[in-house]
């Protein structure tokens, strides 16, 4: 006596399942969104916001000037150059938006035209220590690929909101270069980091850590300011 075939399973899809299996969208991290609201909040006072724009401008020269310092002249090749050339470009990017919205009055890196210029320096060097202190032995190139890999990531968080935002203040379109080329950074420098000094996801995870609480710092000291100016 042949055994009847099981039936077919049904294929009706059960909702709550299906929603389950489908790839959830990516929470944006608490530090991320308070950054967007001192964003939104600095962007209603321009005077205030151009110098804010000049930190930004000061933070992308000192990348500039630590790509030079960290190579002696025999080691500077194009690429070095190009690097170095970008980041002057951005430099110039958020400086002439600088000036714009302060009529000119945002002319220097003093700190009387930047916005929380001090702290923004202890931000990058809390990367760069932490950085330096996790290498194998010390290298002034692999320590600037490192502090700038998480920069970049952290840039890479940041400026396509703050274009919105820029866009909003009447200044469209000027960080699509600079997000852009931020981008395709990226692979290429941890590219550069892995033949130097081994890039473990230990390793990263650490550094990402280190700069995630150096940017909750900054942030904090950008709120407390843009309170007491207000």
């Amino acid at each position: 006596m042949h055994q009847t075939s099981p039936s077919t399973p049904s294929h009706t899809s059960d909702p709550q399942l299906s929603a389950q299996s489908q790839p959830q969208p990516e929470l944006t991290p608490p530090a991320v969104l308070a950054f967007h609201d001192f964003l939104r909040a600095i962007s209603q006072t321009p005077h205030l916001h151009a110098k804010f724009l000049n930190t930004l401008s000061f933070l992308e020269y000192i990348g500039s000037r630590k790509i030079l310092k960290s190579q002696r002249a025999e080691n500077i090749t194009f690429d070095i150059l190009s690097h170095t050339a970008e980041e002057i470009r951005h430099a110039q990017a958020f400086k002439k938006i600088a000036l714009k919205m302060s009529q000119g009055k945002v002319e220097s890196y003093s700190s009387e035209h930047l916005f929380c210029g001090a702290e923004a320096t202890l931000y990058f060097q809390a990367i760069d220590q932490s950085a330096a202190a996790r290498l194998s032995q010390p290298d002034p190139w692999t320590n600037y690929l490192l502090t700038t890999l998480l920069i970049e990531e952290r840039a890479n968080q940041i400026y396509p909101f703050y274009e919105h935002i820029l866009a909003a203040a009447g200044f469209p379109g000027y960080l699509k270069t600079i997000v852009r080329e931020e981008n395709s950074h990226l692979q290429d420098i941890a590219a550069e980091i892995s033949k130097h000094q081994p890039l473990t996801p230990e390793l990263l995870d650490e550094l990402r850590a280190m700069e995630d609480a150096a940017f909750q710092r900054f942030t904090k000291a950008l709120q407390q300011e843009l309170l007491q100016a207000s």
